[in-house]
Protein backbone atom coordinates (compact mmCIF):
# COMPACT_ATOMS: atom_id res chain seq x y z
CA UNK A 1 0.00 0.00 0.00
CA UNK A 2 1.36 3.43 -0.93
CA UNK A 3 2.37 5.65 1.98
CA UNK A 4 0.09 8.70 2.45
CA UNK A 5 1.57 12.07 1.58
CA UNK A 6 3.47 14.03 4.20
CA UNK A 7 2.24 17.40 5.37
CA UNK A 8 3.57 19.65 2.60
CA UNK A 9 4.38 23.31 3.13
CA UNK A 10 5.73 25.62 0.43
CA UNK A 11 7.80 28.61 1.56
CA UNK A 12 7.99 30.99 -1.41
CA UNK A 13 10.27 33.97 -1.93
CA UNK A 14 8.73 35.77 -4.91
CA UNK A 15 11.60 38.29 -4.96
CA UNK A 16 14.34 35.66 -5.37
CA UNK A 17 16.37 35.90 -8.56
CA UNK A 18 15.18 39.43 -9.31
CA UNK A 19 11.58 38.21 -9.57
CA UNK A 20 12.29 34.72 -10.90
CA UNK A 21 10.78 33.27 -7.71
CA UNK A 22 7.39 34.72 -8.61
CA UNK A 23 7.50 33.31 -12.15
CA UNK A 24 8.58 29.84 -11.03
CA UNK A 25 5.95 29.67 -8.31
CA UNK A 26 3.20 30.77 -10.71
CA UNK A 27 3.97 27.77 -12.94
CA UNK A 28 4.11 25.32 -10.04
CA UNK A 29 0.96 26.45 -8.27
CA UNK A 30 -1.11 25.87 -11.42
CA UNK A 31 -0.19 22.17 -11.43
CA UNK A 32 -0.32 21.22 -7.73
CA UNK A 33 -3.27 18.88 -7.17
CA UNK A 34 -2.83 17.76 -3.57
CA UNK A 35 -3.43 19.37 -0.14
CA UNK A 36 -0.70 21.81 0.83
CA UNK A 37 0.02 25.05 2.66
CA UNK A 38 1.75 28.12 1.21
CA UNK A 39 3.64 30.89 2.99
CA UNK A 40 5.11 33.91 1.24
CA UNK A 41 8.21 35.47 2.76
CA UNK A 42 7.90 39.16 3.53
CA UNK A 43 11.27 40.17 4.98
CA UNK A 44 14.76 39.01 5.84
CA UNK A 45 14.81 35.92 8.12
CA UNK A 46 11.06 35.38 7.62
CA UNK A 47 11.66 31.96 6.03
CA UNK A 48 13.51 30.87 9.19
CA UNK A 49 10.59 31.94 11.37
CA UNK A 50 8.07 30.13 9.17
CA UNK A 51 10.14 26.94 8.96
CA UNK A 52 10.68 26.77 12.71
CA UNK A 53 6.99 27.35 13.48
CA UNK A 54 5.94 24.62 11.05
CA UNK A 55 8.53 22.22 12.48
CA UNK A 56 7.23 22.83 15.99
CA UNK A 57 3.57 22.27 15.11
CA UNK A 58 3.41 19.69 12.29
CA UNK A 59 4.36 16.00 12.03
CA UNK A 60 5.77 14.19 8.96
CA UNK A 61 6.66 17.51 7.43
CA UNK A 62 8.06 18.19 3.96
CA UNK A 63 9.10 21.83 3.66
CA UNK A 64 9.57 22.92 0.06
CA UNK A 65 11.54 26.11 -0.47
CA UNK A 66 10.94 28.13 -3.65
CA UNK A 67 13.78 30.61 -4.04
CA UNK A 68 17.52 31.02 -4.20
CA UNK A 69 20.40 30.15 -1.92
CA UNK A 70 19.42 32.82 0.62
CA UNK A 71 15.91 31.42 0.98
CA UNK A 72 17.14 27.84 1.35
CA UNK A 73 19.74 28.98 3.87
CA UNK A 74 17.01 30.58 6.00
CA UNK A 75 14.71 27.54 5.80
CA UNK A 76 17.42 25.14 6.91
CA UNK A 77 18.35 27.37 9.85
CA UNK A 78 14.75 27.03 11.02
CA UNK A 79 14.62 23.23 11.00
CA UNK A 80 18.04 22.22 12.34
CA UNK A 81 17.45 19.73 15.16
CA UNK A 82 13.96 18.68 14.05
CA UNK A 83 14.38 15.06 12.98
CA UNK A 84 10.87 14.70 11.54
CA UNK A 85 11.33 17.48 8.96
CA UNK A 86 12.67 17.10 5.43
CA UNK A 87 13.63 19.99 3.16
CA UNK A 88 12.86 19.95 -0.57
CA UNK A 89 13.99 22.58 -3.05
CA UNK A 90 12.61 24.29 -6.15
CA UNK A 91 15.46 26.49 -7.42
CA UNK A 92 14.44 30.04 -8.32
CA UNK A 93 17.42 32.23 -7.52
CA UNK A 94 20.16 33.98 -9.45
CA UNK A 95 23.08 31.85 -8.24
CA UNK A 96 21.44 28.55 -7.24
CA UNK A 97 24.67 27.03 -5.91
CA UNK A 98 22.58 24.89 -3.59
CA UNK A 99 20.88 23.25 -6.56
CA UNK A 100 24.23 22.38 -8.18
CA UNK A 101 25.04 19.92 -5.40
CA UNK A 102 21.84 19.03 -3.56
CA UNK A 103 18.79 17.23 -4.96
CA UNK A 104 16.09 19.63 -6.22
CA UNK A 105 12.58 19.17 -7.62
CA UNK A 106 12.30 19.76 -11.37
CA UNK A 107 8.78 18.38 -11.92
CA UNK A 108 5.61 17.78 -9.93
CA UNK A 109 6.20 14.05 -10.40
CA UNK A 110 9.54 14.36 -8.59
CA UNK A 111 7.88 16.11 -5.68
CA UNK A 112 5.01 13.60 -5.43
CA UNK A 113 7.38 10.64 -5.37
CA UNK A 114 9.29 12.15 -2.49
CA UNK A 115 6.12 13.24 -0.66
CA UNK A 116 4.80 9.65 -0.69
CA UNK A 117 8.04 8.31 0.76
CA UNK A 118 10.31 8.98 3.71
CA UNK A 119 13.49 9.10 1.64
CA UNK A 120 16.12 11.58 2.74
CA UNK A 121 19.84 12.08 3.22
CA UNK A 122 21.26 13.47 6.42
CA UNK A 123 23.36 16.56 5.71
CA UNK A 124 25.97 18.54 7.62
CA UNK A 125 25.92 22.23 8.46
CA UNK A 126 28.82 24.54 9.23
CA UNK A 127 29.17 27.13 11.98
CA UNK A 128 31.35 30.24 12.13
CA UNK A 129 31.99 31.54 15.63
CA UNK A 130 33.02 35.15 16.13
CA UNK A 131 33.58 36.95 19.45
CA UNK A 132 30.02 38.28 19.34
CA UNK A 133 27.95 35.97 17.14
CA UNK A 134 27.43 32.54 15.62
CA UNK A 135 26.64 32.09 11.94
CA UNK A 136 25.54 28.83 10.33
CA UNK A 137 26.07 27.97 6.67
CA UNK A 138 24.99 25.25 4.26
CA UNK A 139 27.26 26.02 1.31
CA UNK A 140 30.23 28.08 2.47
CA UNK A 141 31.59 30.92 4.58
CA UNK A 142 34.38 33.27 3.64
CA UNK A 143 36.37 36.39 4.40
CA UNK A 144 37.98 38.95 2.13
CA UNK A 145 37.59 40.07 -1.47
CA UNK A 146 34.50 38.04 -2.37
CA UNK A 147 32.68 38.97 0.82
CA UNK A 148 33.29 42.68 0.28
CA UNK A 149 32.00 42.50 -3.31
CA UNK A 150 28.83 40.77 -2.05
CA UNK A 151 28.35 43.38 0.67
CA UNK A 152 28.85 46.38 -1.60
CA UNK A 153 26.58 44.98 -4.33
CA UNK A 154 23.76 43.86 -2.02
CA UNK A 155 23.58 47.17 -0.20
CA UNK A 156 24.11 49.46 -3.18
CA UNK A 157 21.47 51.65 -4.75
CA UNK A 158 22.75 50.45 -8.12
CA UNK A 159 21.53 46.90 -7.52
CA UNK A 160 18.05 48.16 -6.70
CA UNK A 161 17.96 50.26 -9.84
CA UNK A 162 19.34 47.51 -12.07
CA UNK A 163 16.84 45.02 -10.61
CA UNK A 164 14.07 47.10 -12.21
CA UNK A 165 15.46 45.97 -15.56
CA UNK A 166 16.33 42.41 -14.41
CA UNK A 167 20.03 43.35 -14.55
CA UNK A 168 20.88 43.00 -10.87
CA UNK A 169 23.87 40.76 -11.58
CA UNK A 170 25.62 43.70 -13.25
CA UNK A 171 26.02 45.26 -9.81
CA UNK A 172 28.28 42.39 -8.76
CA UNK A 173 30.38 42.78 -11.90
CA UNK A 174 30.75 46.52 -11.35
CA UNK A 175 31.88 46.09 -7.74
CA UNK A 176 34.13 43.15 -8.63
CA UNK A 177 35.99 45.40 -11.06
CA UNK A 178 36.14 48.21 -8.49
CA UNK A 179 37.53 45.96 -5.75
CA UNK A 180 39.95 44.31 -8.15
CA UNK A 181 41.55 47.75 -8.51
CA UNK A 182 41.26 48.95 -4.90
CA UNK A 183 40.99 45.97 -2.49
CA UNK A 184 43.57 45.97 0.29
CA UNK A 185 44.84 42.44 1.00
CA UNK A 186 45.04 41.19 4.57
CA UNK A 187 46.81 38.73 6.88
CA UNK A 188 45.61 35.86 9.04
CA UNK A 189 47.09 32.96 10.98
CA UNK A 190 45.63 29.48 10.54
CA UNK A 191 45.74 27.03 13.43
CA UNK A 192 45.06 23.66 11.80
CA UNK A 193 45.67 20.54 13.90
CA UNK A 194 49.33 20.79 14.96
CA UNK A 195 50.27 23.38 12.33
CA UNK A 196 50.34 27.13 12.70
CA UNK A 197 50.68 29.02 9.40
CA UNK A 198 50.63 32.77 8.85
CA UNK A 199 49.31 34.02 5.51
CA UNK A 200 50.06 37.53 4.29
CA UNK A 201 48.86 39.39 1.20
CA UNK A 202 45.60 37.38 1.28
CA UNK A 203 42.79 38.12 -1.18
CA UNK A 204 40.30 35.79 0.45
CA UNK A 205 39.76 32.47 2.12
CA UNK A 206 36.59 30.41 1.99
CA UNK A 207 35.49 27.38 4.03
CA UNK A 208 33.19 25.01 2.15
CA UNK A 209 30.68 22.29 2.85
CA UNK A 210 29.99 21.76 -0.88
CA UNK A 211 31.92 22.57 -4.07
CA UNK A 212 30.18 25.67 -5.46
CA UNK A 213 29.93 29.34 -4.62
CA UNK A 214 29.34 32.65 -6.40
CA UNK A 215 26.85 31.31 -8.95
CA UNK A 216 28.64 28.23 -10.26
CA UNK A 217 32.31 28.70 -9.38
CA UNK A 218 33.70 25.32 -8.32
CA UNK A 219 35.85 26.78 -5.57
CA UNK A 220 36.19 23.55 -3.56
CA UNK A 221 36.02 20.58 -5.98
CA UNK A 222 36.44 17.88 -3.33
CA UNK A 223 33.83 19.10 -0.83
CA UNK A 224 31.07 16.63 0.07
CA UNK A 225 28.14 18.02 2.12
CA UNK A 226 27.66 14.97 4.38
CA UNK A 227 31.19 13.71 5.09
CA UNK A 228 31.59 15.52 8.43
CA UNK A 229 34.48 17.55 6.98
CA UNK A 230 35.09 21.09 5.74
CA UNK A 231 37.53 22.32 3.13
CA UNK A 232 39.37 25.64 3.26
CA UNK A 233 40.70 27.43 0.17
CA UNK A 234 43.21 30.27 0.63
CA UNK A 235 44.19 32.64 -2.19
CA UNK A 236 47.19 34.90 -1.55
CA UNK A 237 50.33 36.50 -2.98
CA UNK A 238 49.24 37.12 -6.54
CA UNK A 239 48.77 40.17 -8.73
CA UNK A 240 45.40 41.77 -9.31
CA UNK A 241 45.28 40.67 -12.95
CA UNK A 242 46.31 37.10 -12.16
CA UNK A 243 43.46 36.98 -9.65
CA UNK A 244 41.06 37.87 -12.47
CA UNK A 245 42.55 35.08 -14.59
CA UNK A 246 42.27 32.56 -11.76
CA UNK A 247 38.59 33.46 -11.27
CA UNK A 248 38.06 32.34 -14.86
CA UNK A 249 39.46 28.89 -14.06
CA UNK A 250 37.38 28.44 -10.89
CA UNK A 251 34.26 27.53 -12.90
CA UNK A 252 36.09 24.36 -13.97
CA UNK A 253 37.82 23.67 -10.65
CA UNK A 254 41.26 24.20 -12.24
CA UNK A 255 42.41 26.98 -9.89
CA UNK A 256 43.82 24.43 -7.44
CA UNK A 257 46.81 23.92 -9.74
CA UNK A 258 48.15 27.44 -9.03
CA UNK A 259 50.79 27.81 -6.32
CA UNK A 260 48.93 30.83 -4.92
CA UNK A 261 45.93 28.62 -4.04
CA UNK A 262 46.18 26.42 -0.94
CA UNK A 263 43.61 23.94 0.31
CA UNK A 264 43.06 22.20 3.64
CA UNK A 265 40.56 19.67 4.97
CA UNK A 266 39.42 19.31 8.58
CA UNK A 267 36.35 19.08 10.81
CA UNK A 268 37.25 22.46 12.28
CA UNK A 269 39.50 25.46 11.65
CA UNK A 270 40.77 28.16 13.98
CA UNK A 271 41.99 31.49 12.64
CA UNK A 272 43.31 34.77 13.98
CA UNK A 273 42.51 37.50 11.44
CA UNK A 274 44.92 40.40 11.75
CA UNK A 275 42.91 43.06 9.88
CA UNK A 276 39.38 44.35 9.49
CA UNK A 277 37.89 42.13 6.78
CA UNK A 278 34.36 41.59 5.44
CA UNK A 279 32.81 38.16 5.97
CA UNK A 280 29.90 36.25 4.40
CA UNK A 281 27.90 33.07 4.98
CA UNK A 282 26.12 31.47 2.03
CA UNK A 283 26.66 34.63 0.02
CA UNK A 284 25.16 37.01 2.59
CA UNK A 285 27.10 39.55 4.64
CA UNK A 286 27.91 38.28 8.13
CA UNK A 287 30.39 40.61 9.85
CA UNK A 288 33.48 42.78 9.69
CA UNK A 289 36.29 41.16 11.65
CA UNK A 290 38.15 42.81 14.49
CA UNK A 291 41.94 43.05 14.34
CA UNK A 292 43.95 40.17 15.88
CA UNK A 293 40.86 38.37 17.17
CA UNK A 294 40.31 34.60 17.03
CA UNK A 295 37.56 33.11 14.85
CA UNK A 296 36.63 29.46 14.40
CA UNK A 297 34.70 27.30 11.98
CA UNK A 298 33.37 23.79 12.60
CA UNK A 299 31.03 21.21 11.08
CA UNK A 300 27.90 19.79 12.72
CA UNK A 301 27.29 16.32 11.33
CA UNK A 302 23.83 15.17 10.18
CA UNK A 303 22.12 18.38 11.24
CA UNK A 304 19.25 18.39 8.72
CA UNK A 305 17.36 16.10 6.33
CA UNK A 306 17.43 16.66 2.57
CA UNK A 307 14.39 15.15 0.85
CA UNK A 308 15.38 13.05 -2.16
CA UNK A 309 14.44 10.02 -4.20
Amino acid sequence: MRKPMNNIVFIVNEHAGNGLGKKVWRKWRETIDFPHTVYMTEREDHATEIAKKCAETMDDLLLVGVGGDGTIHEIILGIVGFEHVRVGIISAGSGNDFGRTFYVFHTLKDLKEVAHSSSHTKMDIGTVNTPNSEYKFVNNAGFGFDAKVVYLANYSVWKSRLNLFRLGKLAYILFLIKELLTFKTFSFTLHNKDEVTRYDDVWFFVICNQPFFGGGMKISPDSIPNDQLLEMTVVNKLSRWKLLFIFGTVFFGKHTKFKEVKQYQSSDFNMVIHDEVYGHVDGEFSCITEKDIAYSCSIEAHAWNLANR
